[in-house]
């Protein structure tokens, strides 16, 4: 039971799986949005160790920065919140015409850098990862409502949404593994503030996952969000 992290990153794959077996027409989305997500896997360094030291499988995190749970973690938070807005207000994500490679590729390429850069303020400026990662997380997403403003309300609602399924999930796991986050987060370098004996830095960590989530799609794909049965 001392990897907790990896217990954890099971437990966020388990909405994923679901809306994957309920929802067919939003498979093709999770699998694109696993792709995209991969790439995070590659920044649990920036977290490790100031903001938590928990124990990865055959001790990678030491040994090369990240570790096998980070993939299953980005991995499952990215099936879940890029979908789950629309799971629960019955919407799919539809897509008007087909939208040339390169063009998907050129904004996935301009999100990349702009998030770089933020990155790149927030390490000179010495911002505690978590805060900083949640500003990223919510200026790209504010950036992508900015131009697309229909996109506004599936923001802020699959950031609540995103938010109420993490809390869930981080509390039954407390639960089964008492004192968990205790155990492996340095929470008293930040707010040492609980709800439900879960962190505070999770929770926001969670609305800015999950607001990004319900915007990025779309945006890049250049998709939008119509009723479940106008296209069924």
């Amino acid at each position: 039971m001392q990897y907790h992290f990896f217990i954890l990153s099971l437990a966020f794959a388990v909405p994923g799986i679901l809306i994957y077996w309920l929802r067919p027409d939003l498979r093709i989305v999770i699998r694109r949005l696993i792709l995209c997500s991969i790439p995070f896997a590659f920044t649990e360094s920036l977290f490790y160790s100031d903001y938590w030291e928990p124990e990865f499988l055959f001790d990678l995190a030491a040994k090369i920065g990240f570790g096998i749970e980070d993939f299953l973690f980005v991995m499952g938070l990215a099936s879940f919140t890029g979908t789950v807005y629309a799971v629960v207000f019955r919407r799919t994500i539809y897509a008007d015409m087909n939208v040339a490679r390169g063009y998907i590729a050129l904004r996935l390429g301009i999100l990349a850098l702009i998030t770089i850069g933020l990155t790149l303020i927030q390490l000179i400026l010495s911002i505690p990862i978590i805060y900083g990662t949640l500003m990223t997380m919510l200026g790209v997403a504010l950036g992508i409502t900015w131009i697309r403003r229909d996109l506004i309300i599936p923001l802020f609602l699959g950031g609540l949404i995103s938010t109420v399924i993490y809390f869930a999930i981080c509390r039954i796991v407390s639960l089964a593994i008492p004192e968990i986050f205790e155990l492996n987060w340095n929470l008293d370098a930040f707010s040492a503030t609980f709800i439900l004996g879960v962190p505070l830095e999770e929770l926001l960590y969670s609305f800015g996952a999950g607001a990004i989530g319900s915007v990025f799609y779309p945006f890049v794909f250049s998709c939008r969000y119509v009723h479940w049965k106008a296209v069924s």
